[in-house]
């Protein structure tokens, strides 16, 4: 255990931070001030535990499961908790205050004030009687309670006399822990300072959702690296043009010419090198950044297409660009593609637009209608990870597809796992019924090249026909592939 201490050189609390939006739902959950001393739907005799014994809520194991689903614990200190802590104990006179999360047999802190501590058991937890009660708990001397007063922390450091502890509701309506405060001298708290808590006590709540939410969507995931997560460093990396496609081949591979290229996101990070999108484009869709990113990744593509064209090197498929949920379950999709489609002078079949497993379709409705306006002009539009989740077959169902992609999990296994031969097979004769093209990804042999062929894939991309590379350099790319020459990415 580590032993706590005083701070006296701690600084001034810092100002206090915006609050956000009350949780009615921790406010009706808490209830009434409970005192020390009392427990619901006990007797009093029965309330007079020895100091060491572990209160524990009847519905324990859900909200340990709930606490764990937030991915907080043993997470490094913060500094919106710690200014949410200094507050506490600026507003209450306190000289110690603490955010803690009551685990399965310890305390731990995710933020302290006057405090230098990192766990403690929960035996010896204040806090942990709170997540029990589920309700707020102030006591003015611990010393004086059978159930407190051999504490090690009232008869030593940090010599605690006066507590006021507030539970920390979550969404799925179980107590995680506490926001409370500590004096080390005989106090009462005012009302005013039980409701003051309270609030800043929803405030701790609503940060631990935000946590669960981006944990959710992968923003917290361990190969996210730590730019990807703060909004103004993206944006700065998407004027900058760090942000960038590079361009992979897809090719027939009957022939292994090229047939058409993928804009493949990168981030070519001053510091941390050349990023692929898993680190970093979760930032990207949690905000409102995956608009003006799909934005310059469609110029950039369609750009480069005409430029190929240029250098006399025409692709019958075009280019492919893979849009986020953030476009297609908006208005506007289709009219920003006809603009950019337009102001390069490409037409529609030229371009494909790739759907992936991980596309959230909060709207379906829009999706398609959106979807729907640009099929009429020629646009493609294809099943991106196709095998690796649910959702595909109903997709195919829902939105007007002409085309989906066998993901590498599959087509890079037909070799030795029969299970994915046997899917690339039942998915070639599925598409073949629907009227559907078919591409796989994750081409790294001609064995496997010679197989999917076999079984009927048209199309295919891979380290086998060259990885992603920089816009500059694949013209030399599709060179050795032998790209089609001549021809007009126009459709002349």
């Amino acid at each position: 255990m580590t032993v706590p201490r005083s701070r006296p050189d701690l600084p001034p609390p810092p100002a206090s931070p915006r609050l956000l939006p009350l949780r009615a739902v921790g406010r009706r959950l808490r209830g009434r001030v409970r005192r020390p001393g009392e427990v619901p739907g006990a007797d009093p005799a029965a309330a007079m535990l020895r100091a060491d014994s572990v209160r524990v809520p009847a519905d324990e194991r859900d909200r340990l499961d709930s606490l764990v689903s937030y991915g907080v614990l043993d997470t490094p200190r913060e500094t919106t908790y710690d200014a949410l802590t200094a507050l506490a104990a600026r507003l209450s006179d306190s000289p110690m205050a603490a955010v803690t999360l009551i685990d399965d047999d310890r305390q731990w802190f995710k933020s302290t004030y006057g405090l230098d501590i990192e766990e403690s058991p929960r035996r010896t937890s204040f806090c942990s009687d709170v997540v029990a009660g589920g309700r707020t708990l102030a006591v003015s001397d611990v010393s004086t309670t059978d159930r407190y007063r051999w504490n090690p922390f009232v008869t030593g450091a940090p010599d605690i006399r006066a507590y006021l502890g507030v539970p920390l509701i979550g969404r799925d309506g179980l107590p995680l822990g506490a926001l409370c405060v500590l004096d080390r001298r005989t106090r009462s708290f005012s009302p005013e300072q039980v409701d003051m808590l309270t609030t800043l006590a929803d405030q701790v709540v609503f940060l631990l959702e935000q946590r669960r939410r981006d944990l959710a969507d992968g923003l917290l995931g361990a190969r996210v690296v730590p730019d990807a997560r703060d909004p103004v460093r993206l944006r700065a990396a998407l004027r900058s043009g760090e942000i960038t496609p590079h361009f992979q081949p897809l090719v027939d591979i009957r022939t292994g010419r090229a047939h058409q290229i993928e804009a493949l996101l990168r981030w070519e990070h001053p510091t941390s090198g050349l990023l692929t999108p898993d680190t970093f484009l979760p930032g990207l869709e949690a905000g409102a950044l995956v608009v003006p990113m799909g934005r310059a990744v469609l110029d950039a593509a369609l750009g480069r297409l005409v430029q190929l064209h240029g250098q006399g090197i025409d692709l019958p498929g075009g280019v492919a660009v893979n849009v986020a949920s953030g476009q297609l379950t908006r208005p506007g999709l289709a009219r920003e593609v006809v603009e950019a489609l337009s102001r390069h002078d490409v037409l529609g079949a030229r371009l494909t637009l790739e759907i992936t497993e991980s596309t959230a379709l909060l709207d379906v409705t829009v999706a398609r209608a959106e979807l729907d306006a640009l099929v009429a002009m020629g646009v493609h539009v294809v099943i991106d990870d196709f095998g690796v989740g649910w959702s595909n077959l109903t997709r195919v169902l829902q939105l007007p597809v002409d085309g989906i992609k066998i993901d590498r999990s599959i087509a890079a296994h037909v070799l030795d796992d029969p299970r994915a031969a046997i899917m690339v097979a039942s998915t070639v004769d599925l598409a073949r019924r629907l009227g559907l093209q078919v591409t796989a990804e994750g081409i790294e042999t001609t064995a496997v090249r010679d197989h999917l062929a076999a079984a009927g894939v048209r199309h295919g991309q891979g380290w086998l026909y060259g990885r992603a590379v920089r816009g500059h350099d694949l013209a030399d790319a599709l060179t050795d592939l032998g790209a089609l020459a001549g021809g007009d990415p126009t459709g002349g």
